[in-house]
C-alpha cells in the first residue's frame, strides 16, 4: 500500500466527512490502481441482519471518490472534487465486512481525465466498485456501482 498517499486519504475523510467516522471505513489497501476500502458491519446493520443500502451505496461511493481524490493527489493537484452521479445495484445481501473495490480504469482513461484538467481546469471521469458478499475478494459480488465524477480547480 502505498501508505503516504492513503493516509492523506484517511486523513480527508476525519477532517471533512463524519460519515466514514460513524460507518467504521477505513482504507484497507491502494496500490495506484486499485483502493480498497472497508467498514465493519455492526454500526451499518439493517433489520435484516445485514448491511443497510445506503451504507453499500456510501462505501461505493467513497471508494470510487477515493480513487479520484488519491490520483490528484498523486499528480499534486489542489482542486474540488465532486460526484455528478451514480447508479447502484443490489445483487445480494452483504452478512459480514463492507469491502468496496475501485479498480482504475485504463491509463488512457486517467490520461485523458488530467489533460481536460490541464486544459480546461475542470474534468470529469466514470468510475466503478464492486462490494463483495462476505468481504473477500473471491466471493459473489453483493453489489455493483457506477458513478461519475469531477474536478474543478479552486
Amino acid at each position: 500500500m502505498n501508505a503516504d498517499i492513503s493516509q492523506k486519504l484517511k486523513d480527508f475523510f476525519v477532517e471533512h466527512l463524519p460519515i466514514t467516522q460513524f460507518m467504521g471505513l477505513e482504507v484497507e489497501s491502494y496500490d495506484g490502481e486499485q483502493l480498497i476500502l472497508t467498514a465493519p458491519l455492526e454500526p451499518n446493520i439493517n433489520d435484516k441482519q445485514t448491511a443497510f443500502g445506503g451504507s453499500l451505496y456510501n462505501a461505493a461511493v467513497m471508494a470510487c471518490w477515493g480513487l479520484v481524490y488519491l490520483k490528484t493527489q498523486e499528480k499534486g493537484i489542489e482542486c474540488n472534487q465532486v460526484v455528478t452521479g451514480g447508479e447502484v445495484k443490489y445483487k445480494a445481501p452483504v452478512a459480514g465486512t463492507i469491502r468496496a473495490i475501485a479498480q482504475a480504469p485504463n491509463t488512457t482513461e486517467f490520461d485523458r481525465f488530467f489533460a481536460d484538467y490541464d486544459e480546461a481546469g475542470k474534468a470529469k471521469i466514470s468510475l466503478d466498485a464492486v462490494i463483495t458478499t462476505d468481504g473477500q475478494p473471491d466471493s459473489k459480488v453483493a453489489v455493483t456501482f457506477s458513478g461519475n465524477y469531477a474536478i474543478i480547480a479552486s
